[in-house]
């Protein structure tokens, strides 16, 4: 009874947000601004202005990584702090390409990464003042792997991935397609249940779907579908086959005169 308390005000709340995104901009940033006010701050009382959310972000090695940066962007970095990076403990590249993505930003002058700049080894002062902390999590699945052996290390990858949620509690989790957010996201659907659905000790799930998918989710899209409290994509079209997606014009500029056909101009 508990889960299906929590499915059903997962997508009433999807339901109540596409409405008040819907009278906002397209923009990322109002869109992840209009979930955290109505729905993780949600009490009696009106959030205060200077409530800073705590936002775990999940990074995938390739293209997942360069979107997650550009979406980074549109962040308000005085409101959604700290920041927890979650990567994949065999993944390489994402950490030193945000690293390097923020060295060249800040060359130009640009001075919005503070707290952002990941770091994995620095003092618990220097974290908590100029750097986000990274944890990596093992993959549920590697390239290639064997479905039968995948069982055991998916149920790995879950337990340890459900111990850090814990032990971390951010508020809000963003992640745009790896397989590494699959994990994340059943943990913070499991804690919710397990702790009755409270809007104020869940953490609340945005799942922004990859560019590349124009007519059809990705696999971890269909997986997490059902249980995140927004699910934002690029390209109209989509609206068609999962009506509890948003679109988002962060990539992809529309025509605000496009028909509910999908079509781009």
């Amino acid at each position: 009874l508990r889960l299906v308390y929590v499915i059903r005000s997962i997508q009433h709340g999807r339901c109540r947000n596409s409405i008040i995104a819907a009278a906002a901009s397209t923009n990322l940033a109002k869109r992840t601004a209009a979930v955290t006010t109505s729905s993780i701050t949600s009490t009696a009382k009106s959030p205060p202005s200077n409530h800073k959310v705590k936002i775990m972000i999940v990074l995938g090695s390739g293209g997942h990584t360069t979107e997650m940066m550009r979406l980074l962007q549109e962040l308000d970095a005085r409101r959604y702090a700290p920041v927890i990076f979650v990567v994949a403990d065999s993944d390489t590249t994402s950490i030193p390409r945000l690293q390097k993505y923020i060295r060249e930003d800040e060359d130009h002058g640009r001075r919005r990464w503070e707290g952002r700049n990941p770091a994995e080894s620095s003092s618990a002062s220097d974290t908590q003042c100029k750097y986000a902390v990274v944890h990596r999590l093992p993959r549920a699945r590697e390239v290639h792997q064997s479905y039968l052996s995948s069982v055991f290390t998916t149920l790995h990858s879950f337990l340890r991935t459900l111990i850090l949620l814990w032990k971390v509690r951010p508020e809000l989790v963003l992640a745009n397609g790896p397989g590494t957010c699959v994990p994340v996201i059943y943990s913070a659907f499991l804690l919710r249940v397990l702790m009755g659905g409270s809007p104020s000790r869940c953490c609340k799930v945005i799942f922004v779907e990859s560019l590349c998918r124009v007519k059809t989710l990705s696999l971890s899209g269909r997986l997490v579908y059902p249980i995140v409290d927004q699910f934002v994509v690029h390209w109209p079209c989509l609206t068609r086959n999962y009506p509890m997606v948003e679109v988002c014009d962060v990539f992809v500029p529309h025509d605000k005169q496009e028909g509910g056909d999908g079509d781009t101009k």
